[in-house]
């Protein structure tokens, strides 16, 4: 256990979650014994496998034997031979001994990455006769030093490619303790005498020291310079730590040489400066006020006011500048007069209008709405609410005081609901005992449960009549 983090010491919480590739390659599971060179010479079992040549058959007679190959040991699998850089073993800071597990840097991810596809293709990757597991590290696993001691800094460690960060393990009861392998190979004499020769040939092209009739001496693709690429949680660290000292950041070399330069450059004449703040230009048009052009994209515009000459020297003449803001001014105007004007929202935003003002044709009379309405009010009462029925027989035709049918013959008032005597018919005299509302409220005065006690009442009276 770590008395730092409390954790076990098996370096699991280095391992990448997510499996992002990177430089380094974390290696669990080492034998107590494993030493830096051990872990080295372990590590190298990941290049790629040198193809071998089969011996020769001393005996003619005898039939050669099959020789099974296994895909574990296939040879385009594995990073390259000399691509591991260092190897990097954690180790305790009061007893010294191996926390059984350790780091290996290669030159690239590239080669990382085919280290790690031949482990996950062997059946079983060992050093020191026993089973070790490898895996990508995450971003957090070395941490920069923002104050170094005298005490601390020889528990700290520089990236190959940059030597002024200091680096140290995120546990602080440990420490890295590394072995180089291998560094980068400066450029051969031969390379750099090539890249000497085509710079004279090339700088004799443009000066017009070689003739028409000459040729030119044919280019020669250099070999690459083997430039050591910086992983990419170490530029992350090393850019903070130059923000935090007010450095300015160090470009990786890689990005510094894909970056394309601007033509003025090539060609030995100086950038141009920025463009200028006042812009003569009406985009409109597509042409630039100040000098009279006219273009046909507004790309060419803007590329106008930034390098050309011509409106460079007309800025300075102030008359023209004069007339071109007079006449930016009455462009602008233009334009802002040329768009559409919704004057109708204006007078109902003045007036307090409703968005969707009323129907003309609902309007009856001279004045406005509200005062029609509150002379209706003074005048006639509300008229009371057509029932479902009668407005069914409005569609139809039928108005109120008529009678019904096609003639309007029929009759004029609604049907009503009388109560009849139990047992009577409906055309027998002195059997009608008055409006059913009416008896039902005077018999049960008016409330549901009267009614329905009642009705119990009745029904009991006429079941016992029958029996």
């Amino acid at each position: 256990m770590s008395s730092f983090s409390g954790f076990a010491t098996t370096g699991d919480s280095d391992v990448s979650p997510d499996g992002i590739a990177s430089q380094f390659l974390l290696l669990r599971g080492l034998e107590p014994g494993v030493n830096e060179e051990l872990l080295a010479k372990g590590a190298c079992k990941l290049y790629k496998t040198k193809a071998t040549t089969p011996p020769k058959d001393t005996h003619p007679t005898k039939k050669a034997k099959i020789v099974s190959t296994s895909t574990s040991n296939d040879s385009s699998l594995g990073a390259k031979e000399g691509s591991l850089r260092r190897v990097l073993l954690i180790r305790d800071r009061r007893t010294n001994d191996s926390w059984r597990y350790g780091f290996a840097e290669f030159n690239t991810v590239e080669d990382a990455q085919a280290a790690m596809a031949k482990y996950k293709a062997s059946d079983k990757f060992t050093i020191s006769s026993k089973p070790v597991l490898v895996s990508y590290i995450h971003a957090g696993v070395f941490v920069p030093v923002l104050h170094l001691d005298d005490g601390l800094s020889r528990f700290t460690f520089s990236p190959l490619s940059n030597s002024g960060v200091k680096l140290m393990y995120w546990d602080e009861a440990a420490y890295v303790n590394e072995l180089v392998t291998a560094m980068p190979e400066p450029p051969s004499n031969s390379v750099t005498r090539e890249t000497e020769n085509s710079k004279r040939a090339a700088a004799a092209a443009t000066e017009g020291l070689l003739k028409d009739g000459e040729p030119r001496p044919k280019k020669r693709k250099a070999d690459k310079d083997p430039k050591a690429v910086v992983a990419p949680h170490l530029q992350f660290w090393s850019n903070r730590h130059a923000e935090l000292h007010g450095i300015p950041p160090k470009e990786p070399e890689d990005a510094a040489l894909d970056t394309p330069q601007p033509k003025s450059q090539v060609k030995g004449k100086e950038a141009p400066s920025a463009p200028p703040v006042q812009s003569f230009a009406d985009m409109s048009r597509k042409c630039c006020l100040l000098c009279s052009r006219q273009f046909k994209t507004d790309e060419e515009v803007r590329k106008h006011e930034r390098i050309s000459q011509l409106h460079r020297d007309n800025m300075k003449n102030e008359d023209l500048v004069a007339k071109a803001l007079s006449k930016l001014n009455k462009a602008t105007d233009s334009a802002d007069n040329s768009a559409y004007r919704d004057r109708a929202k204006e007078r109902r935003q003045a007036f307090n209008q409703p968005k969707q003002p009323a129907a003309q044709h609902n309007r009856q009379g001279k004045g406005s709405v509200a005062e029609n309405s509150s002379k209706k009010k003074d005048e006639e009462p509300e008229a009371p609410k057509p029932s479902k029925g009668a407005a069914l027989l409005g569609k139809m035709g039928w108005s109120a005081g008529e009678g019904l049918g096609a003639q309007g013959t029929g009759i004029t008032d609604a049907i009503t609901t009388d109560v009849y005597s139990a047992g009577v018919g409906l055309g027998a005299k002195g059997g009608k005992l008055g409006d059913a509302m009416e008896e039902a409220q005077r018999q049960t005065a008016g409330s549901y449960a009267d009614f329905v006690s009642k009705s119990k009442e009745k029904a009991k009276e006429r079941y016992e009549s029958l029996q």
